[in-house]
């Protein structure tokens, strides 16, 4: 046996070897989850008496995996996006023993966060920054309040633990609500016993908030007290082998409960440990860049970034083991540079395309296209993916992969057995680089009468000019019938008919509408729907605000008619013919929308893609918004 059971630690102690680095985390552990709630749940349960289960520990000692591997400081000051990831530490062969966490690691840093640092996360209601802001992402300290246990709270909690900021808690003690205990000072109360603690901690504490008479205070501010300072509650197993394998091996199986440990969290503590340099930081800058920067905004997980690294090398995509190899690690790093460039440069791509955060309903879709443009080489033997924003340049194979990618996102072909699809579809793209433009037509054929056929039936566009606004597909909809529209402007999209006319006090004023007609007019599935809706730049969009359809048509100075909406001068513009031109434009719709796709004219038999065995052991899309 390796390993044993140890003298279990109190709280305070666990908190001070985090503090002097006597416990770290070893690159295979992945980022901290937990949410706020679940850090308040862990410490109602302490206060309960209920168990939080034992810890596993790996007691580092050998001055090679000192040396060889890269070992991580627990997280201060949680922020929500901004601030994720573990702290590097520098070890070297001859820095001290230390113990890092196999299981725990999620308990430990909400135990640290709780007692001595604190935890950010957004404001509701408020539009995600693109950078750290302070008023939206503010820090919060973990509260008890002494005063009452919960009534009948949801979450099954007794005791009311909550996170606030220091505004919220000056707020309370300005209105005379001293109840609050900041949970941070239960940690620097003397260490004294316990007939001393109820005379020397207690008892002051609850004088000063006038409390001292509250029997559910002081009962709570002692246990509180002893749970942290003399209950030895963090029981844990100390593995001493100093085979990296065999404490793999044993982390892989420690982790299969709880909060799920993906095959991803693994691979990145691989590469991690196989990366010459800090592939962490890499990832986080490259994250940060693609969310950051002006006109992007896209969220993107590591584990996008390695499932697109190892597409673009011609490796498997699944997340297992033995696909990711120390060799593979090595091979990534070669191409990193190129990697990344081609990643930034795609989303420069659909986010020309008019797709943005809200609109981009999979993020798996992405990936055909940077290997596409990884793979595929341009007129002078260039990487695509150096060109393909250039719009000088270009265009037919933009167009092409626009209306791929349109395609794939109304279809929502990658909602299910990501691997597969992606895995195949890399299969027809290698197949075609040698042909000029983006292989559409052979992606088509490929998948003809299966599960992921991208051809378009009639129901299929009925439902599609059903889409109502604010819908994420909607932009793309639009972007998909509009391919004439500017890729460098920005648009709008914006009610035809304005939105405030079909008010039902507005829809009563209409003199010649049968109590039928009026009811057609306020049915948002038609003046809210695609038919009723266009993509506007800038200057269209300010010049038309609230103008009625037929006015802002007749007037604006921009030369835009009938036909830019696909209806002819035939068709009144007036909002009392409304009827008459929502029909009149949902047919003109329909039928560029038969010219923009691929029809199925005939019902056939669906049959499963052509795919690996291998490929459909896999769970489903992981990585979908």
């Amino acid at each position: 046996m390796s390993g044993q059971y140890e003298k279990p630690l109190t709280i305070k102690e666990a908190v001070n070897a985090i503090q002097s680095n006597d416990f770290l985390l070893p690159a295979i552990q992945r980022k901290f989850v937990w949410t706020s709630n679940q850090i308040c749940q862990l410490f109602d349960s302490i206060l309960r008496g209920y168990p939080i289960n034992s810890f596993m520990m790996w007691e580092i000692t050998d001055s090679e995996i000192k040396k060889d591997y890269k070992f991580y400081e627990f997280l201060t000051k949680y922020c929500q996006r901004f601030n994720e990831e573990n702290p590097y530490i520098e070890i070297n062969a001859s820095s001290k023993n230390f113990k890092a966490i196999i299981d725990g690691q999620q308990r430990l840093t909400s135990l640290y966060i709780g007692l001595c640092s604190t935890y950010a996360y957004k404001q509701p209601r408020v539009w995600w920054p693109t950078a750290y802001d302070e008023s939206v992402l503010p820090p919060r300290k973990l509260y008890l309040d002494l005063s009452q246990p919960l009534d009948d709270d949801e979450s099954m909690m007794y005791y009311n633990f909550k996170f606030l900021t220091d505004i919220q808690f000056e707020q309370l003690n300005n209105s005379g609500i001293k109840n609050w205990l900041c949970v941070h000072d239960v940690l620097n109360m003397p260490n004294v016993d316990l007939a001393d603690a109820i005379l020397k901690v207690v008892f002051p504490e609850l004088s000063h908030r006038n409390l001292s008479t509250n029997s559910f205070a002081s009962e709570t501010l002692l246990k509180l007290y002893m749970a942290v300072h003399k209950e030895q509650l963090i029981h844990y197993f100390n593995e001493k082998s100093q085979e990296v394998d065999h404490v793999l091996d044993v982390f892989i199986r420690t982790n299969s409960g709880g909060t799920k440990l993906a095959f991803s969290d693994l691979l990145m503590s691989i590469a991690v440990a196989n990366w010459n340099g800090d592939f962490r930081k890499e990832i986080e800058n490259l994250t940060n860049w693609i969310y950051q920067s002006q006109d992007l905004g896209f969220y993107i997980e590591r584990d996008w970034i390695l499932k697109t690294a190892l597409m673009l090398i011609d490796e498997d995509v699944r997340f297992k083991v033995k696909n990711f190899t120390a060799e593979r690690v090595q091979q990534i790093q070669t191409q990193w540079e190129q990697i990344k460039d081609c990643i930034k440069e795609t989303f420069k791509l659909i986010r020309r395309f008019g797709v943005n955060a809200q609109s981009l309903t999979s993020k798996n879709a992405v990936i055909p296209i940077c290997y596409y443009l990884y793979q595929k080489n341009d007129e002078f033997g260039k990487p695509l993916y150096l060109t393909i924003n250039d719009l000088s340049k270009q265009i037919e194979q933009r167009d092409k992969i626009s209306q791929w990618f349109y395609m794939v996102l109304l279809k929502g072909v990658f909602g299910g057995q990501a691997d597969s699809i992606i895995s195949s579809m890399r299969r027809v793209m290698k197949t075609n680089l040698s042909e000029p433009l983006f292989p559409l037509e052979k992606i088509i054929k490929t998948y003809e009468a299966t599960n992921k056929d991208l051809r378009f039936d009639d129901a299929y566009i009925e439902n599609m000019l059903n889409i109502q606004y604010g819908e994420a597909r909607c932009r793309a909809v639009l972007h998909l019938l509009f391919p004439e529209l500017k890729s460098t402007e920005n648009f709008h999209i914006d009610h035809l008919h304005p939105q405030m006319l079909f008010a039902k006090k507005n829809i009563t004023k209409l003199q010649n509408l049968t109590d039928e007609q009026k009811e057609f007019y306020m049915n948002a599935n038609h003046w809210n729907s695609i038919s009723n809706l266009h993509l506007l730049n800038d200057s269209l969009n300010l010049s038309k605000s609230d103008q009625s359809l037929e006015s802002w048509i007749k007037n604006n100075t921009y030369s835009f008619a009938n036909k830019d909406l696909l209806i002819d001068d035939s068709i009144s513009l007036g909002f009392a013919d409304f009827e008459d031109f929502y029909k009149a434009r949902r047919q003109a719709l329909k039928q560029r929308f038969i010219e923009r796709v691929y029809i199925q004219n005939v019902q056939q038999e669906t049959k499963s893609v052509d795919l690996d065995i291998d490929d459909l052991e896999v769970d489903d899309d992981l990585l979908i918004a």
